[in-house]
């Protein structure tokens, strides 16, 4: 019996939830495997999610921070403190029969990119759940060192199970022209941005980059604020722009839209545990651009252009380069329809399965 911490569900849909929400719909797949969700009372579970195939088992009364940390610690214990699977990053702080993820350092590297509450929090029990832990997962041979070092944990305590993307984004093109028509944007005549606008995803600098191009093509950047991130101005920003597109969220379907139809996608992140988007993008056919730092050399190897994401004219050379550079979009998005087939949801469920086999050897 595999237990899983189901607290996700209560939660948007967004990074680390979704990993979390495709490897257990992957452990479904296997029919030796049984696996139980514990979550919170079902009225706190979000639509974003489709659990008709998971089994849920509902416990506690409580939602969020009280029901991980109470309701379900106190549901293990009675049930004689069997093995339990976290997937995003936190989990019961004094339980130690479980296997964490921890997706990235970001906020022991950067904690000012997040609110004071937030990256506290993780400060404080990030340390404590990583000491007590059976394994700690992570997404990045880069965030497996970030992790080794700063938490002062053995190598051998971390595995690395990497992030993939969705079915979806395999498309050869997209066959919807919602946003198209509705942005009235041409096709293979923009730029693509994708992320939530906090201020690690350095969007200040791309606006400004973008700004130096003598080009009629707009910037059509896809993304939402978090509540967890510092303001940094972002609704200045994002208020008194008008040559750049903000779409807001869009579903995956609308999504893998824009990637079909773009001229290029950037990614001037300044640090990611894994980086999704770029493969997402690889996947729809779509050429990249993307920072040179933290995880991303390691997740899109040869198949992206790369940036100095500190630099305003790296990034904009970058970007006039694979606007004009037909044959370089083209044998990117050869080598990005390579890369991506190194990622699948099946690959990382395996290995996460042999992880726990291993606890028993």
């Amino acid at each position: 019996m595999i237990y899983i911490n189901g607290r996700f569900l209560t939660q948007k849909l967004s990074g680390t939830q979704r990993f979390a929400y495709e490897v257990v719909k992957e452990l479904y797949n296997y029919s030796s495997v049984e696996v139980t969700v514990l979550v919170p009372p079902v009225k706190f579970i979000l639509k974003d999610y489709d659990t008709r195939s998971f089994k849920l088992k509902v416990i506690g009364k409580y939602k969020n921070l009280l029901w991980e940390q109470i309701d379900l610690l106190i549901y293990l214990k009675l049930n004689k403190n069997p093995l339990l699977i976290n997937l995003i990053n936190t989990a019961p702080v004094i339980y130690k029969n479980q296997i964490i993820t921890i997706h990235d350092m970001t906020t022991f590297i950067k904690p000012e990119w997040f609110s004071k509450l937030f990256s506290q929090y993780y400060r404080i029990i990030l340390p404590i759940i990583a000491r007590n832990s059976l394994k700690i997962i992570t997404v990045s041979e880069n965030s497996r060192s970030d992790i080794t070092k700063i938490l002062e944990v053995p190598a051998h305590k971390v595995v690395v199970l990497y992030n993939s993307i969705s079915e979806i984004f395999y498309k050869n093109k997209s066959s919807s022209n919602n946003l198209i028509n509705k942005f009235k944007i041409e096709k293979n005549n923009f730029i693509l941005a994708v992320s939530s606008l906090d201020p690690r995803k350095n969007f200040k600098r791309l606006i400004k980059a973008y700004y130096l191009i003598d080009q009629a093509m707009p910037l059509v950047i896809v993304g939402t604020t978090g509540k967890a991130f510092a303001n940094d101005n972002l609704k200045h920003v994002v208020n008194n722009i008008n040559e750049v597109i903000f779409t807001g969220y869009v579903n995956d379907e609308e999504l893998a839209e824009l990637y079909s139809f773009a001229r290029c996608f950037i990614y001037p992140s300044l640090y990611e545990g894994f980086g999704v988007p770029p493969l997402e993008a690889m996947a729809c056919g779509c050429s990249t651009i993307v920072s040179n730092g933290s995880s991303l050399p390691e997740v899109c190897g040869d198949a992206s252009l790369y940036i100095d994401p500190l630099s305003i004219p790296s990034i904009n050379n970058a970007l006039l380069n694979l606007i004009n550079n037909e044959n370089l979009r083209k044998e990117l998005v050869a080598k990005g329809r390579e890369q991506v087939k190194r990622y699948s949801w099946k690959q990382t469920t395996q290995k996460l399965l042999e992880t726990i086999e291993h606890l028993y050897d």
